[in-house]
């Protein structure tokens, strides 16, 4: 629904001053950060930051006739026009669109004396990114089993499903009462649970999102040109870790061009030792034998 919204809204914004969207596309750029908030009924609404910005990104402002009103326009205009149609075998068909709770505000200022600077805009996104967390009570990691992945149980060679050890064949990594949120938060984590093991949604997989009431998309996304690229923040922290290891280790200083050997490997042999292979082939032996008295019926 997203990504339709946002091809909308470059038609819409093309169309206020009566472009092309290819006419448009060389004179302005639509930017944006969004950021989803869960509320504690299990909704999900998106708090957005929409920019108009010149062709090539916030370097460039926008011509003259990208005012804040056209913004605004495009936006609601965009909004209603979402229709998602979607189909199942459980539910039938159904068109999906958005809610009636649209607020298009333009931000001039943080507050009355707080200046709009980046470093305010992040702060808004982030503000409610952990107010998502904290409204919600969800958790911070996927409830299924790593090892079994979900399934509670380990497949065999020979095909035998032998139950999981990790989670005891419930393919939790841990159990439903015993997590740490609010009663109404674990039933629909059950909910999403019990919903994704049935055939008939298998392909939504809520069992793997039930962690977060089974919404499967990030929680905050944004456009290519809107700020810095993620390989970029990667790259910064990067360097600063290794600057902080060459500082942590007393090494000296190098050039950027040069190459750092920190250690190096020695050659010492291929495949195991003559007892390697005797203490390999002694524990192959044992797990063939092992499976093939489970896969006869013995417990």
């Amino acid at each position: 629904m997203w990504a339709r919204f946002t091809t909308y809204l470059r038609r819409e914004v093309a169309a206020r001053p009566g472009m092309t969207q290819k006419a448009a596309r060389e004179v302005l750029r639509v930017s944006f950060a969004k950021v989803a908030e869960y509320q504690k009924r299990g909704l999900v609404h998106f708090h957005a930051v929409i920019r108009l910005d010149g062709p090539h990104g916030s370097t460039q402002p926008p011509p003259p006739c990208a005012t804040v009103g056209v913004l605004a326009d495009a936006i609601r205009a965009a909004a209603s026009r979402v229709c998602v149609t979607v189909e199942s075998d459980a539910i039938g068909e159904r068109e999906l669109a958005w809610g009636e709770q649209l607020d298009v505000r333009e931000i001039a200022a943080f507050g009355t004396d707080a200046e709009l600077t980046d470093q305010a805009v992040a702060a808004y996104v982030a503000k409610y990114a952990t107010k998502s967390a904290d409204a919600s009570g969800t958790l911070d990691r996927a409830l299924f089993c790593r090892p079994c992945q979900g399934r509670g149980a380990t497949l065999l060679p020979h095909g035998t499903q032998l139950p999981c050890t990790t989670c005891d064949g419930t393919g939790q990594a841990r159990p439903l009462p015993r997590l740490a949120v609010a009663r109404h938060v674990r039933q629909m984590i059950r909910t999403c649970w019990e919903l994704g093991k049935l055939p008939e949604f298998a392909d939504l997989k809520l069992w793997k999102w039930a962690h977060m009431l089974g919404f499967r998309g990030h929680f905050s996304t944004k456009s290519r040109r809107y700020s810095t690229t993620l390989g970029a923040l990667r790259d910064a922290r990067r360097a600063w870790r290794t600057e902080q290891a060459r500082a942590h280790a007393g090494l000296p200083e190098h050039a950027p061009d040069s190459t750092l050997v920190v250690d190096y490997w020695a050659y010492l042999g291929t495949g195991y030792s003559p007892g390697a292979v005797l203490l390999a082939a002694a524990v192959w032996h044992r797990r063939e034998l092992a499976w093939q008295f489970i896969a006869e019926g013995g417990c």
